[in-house]
């Protein structure tokens, strides 16, 4: 039968990377410049591997070949695992890039933002409805920002990141990133650090008309003395909740499928302080003990 299931994070030494990793979840073993941390992944470029229980130190991949219907439940039919999520810290401000928005390569994503520093911002999307030519004439050089929605954020904001969606996170920003399983990224402008463009291939793939908001309002779903359910995004990919609990509650499972939960803050008996945890569908019913904690709740719809 399987349980809740821990797994060892994959981290990423990525030129923009920073030491908050460490310190903002004491990970002592996230030593150096880390950009990334792959918490949940059936990626090959970052697998999970299991890291409690009977399963111990098999992948991800694995058990979603062996184990789908229990693993999945209702979405046992998916050819791979439908989501990646990561911890990202960016000391610095991370490229203008692109992902695909159809096909095995594609990639939709949302970010939470755990925390960000004063002054920080995001881009993403377009301010308006630019001629394509405007866009191309732009796209290699730092002028492309003047195009696109810069968006200061802080701790609790949600942006939305479509595939299509041209994007970059600024510097300052912690995040928890939710997004399709694929590491394909196109990048159009890297702030004179010398590495690979891929304009053609953005080109193919990029949303040139981008009107809608990429920042998201919570909606509340639900609220008691010992919890306040609220909705952060929906999508026909993944839904992204935040529940605040008080007290101790029975954890009520979505029937008949997998969930994923992160550890915002506080203690519990489920999920460790800034680790992810994969509820497979065939968990048997779990209670989640605490004096308060904040957890972000994760699940295909």
């Amino acid at each position: 039968m399987l349980y809740p299931l821990l797994f060892h994070p994959v981290y990423k030494d990525y030129i923009w990377g920073g030491a908050r990793m460490r310190h903002a979840f004491s990970r002592e073993e996230a030593q150096g410049k880390i950009a990334e941390s792959w918490e949940i992944s059936s990626h090959p470029d970052g697998m999970s591997i299991v890291e409690n229980g009977p399963l111990k130190g098999k992948t991800l991949q694995k058990l979603f070949e062996t184990e789908k219907n229990a693993l999945m439940g209702k979405h046992a039919h998916l050819e791979q695992f439908p989501l990646l999520l990561k911890i990202i810290d960016a000391q610095e401000n991370l490229s203008v890039q692109v992902h695909p928005s159809t096909g095995k390569e594609a990639k939709t994503e949302c970010w939470y933002l755990l925390d960000a520093d004063p002054k920080s911002v995001v881009y993403a999307g377009l301010k308006e409805n630019y001629p394509k030519e405007t866009i191309l004439e732009k796209l290699p050089t730092d002028e492309i920002l003047t195009l696109m929605r810069t968006l200061p954020v802080q701790k609790g904001d949600m942006i939305f990141i479509p595939g299509g969606r041209l994007h970059a996170i600024g510097a300052g920003c912690l995040i928890y990133e939710i997004q399709q399983t694929s590491n394909t990224t196109y990048r159009v402008y890297d702030w004179g650090r010398g590495r690979e463009t891929h304009i053609e291939e953005a080109t193919q793939v990029m949303r040139f008309q981008d009107p809608e908001n990429p920042r998201i309002a919570p909606k509340l779903i639900k609220e008691t003395e010992t919890f306040t359910q609220t909705e952060l995004l929906r999508t026909p990919l993944f839904v992204v909740e935040k529940w605040t609990l008080n007290a101790s509650i029975p954890w009520e499972q979505k029937e008949n499928q997998c969930e994923f939960l992160f550890c915002i803050s506080g203690n519990n008996s489920l999920v460790p302080p800034g680790r992810s945890l994969l509820l497979p569908a065939a968990c048997p019913p779990q209670t989640i003990e605490t004096n308060g904690c904040t957890l972000l709740r994760t699940f295909v719809p």
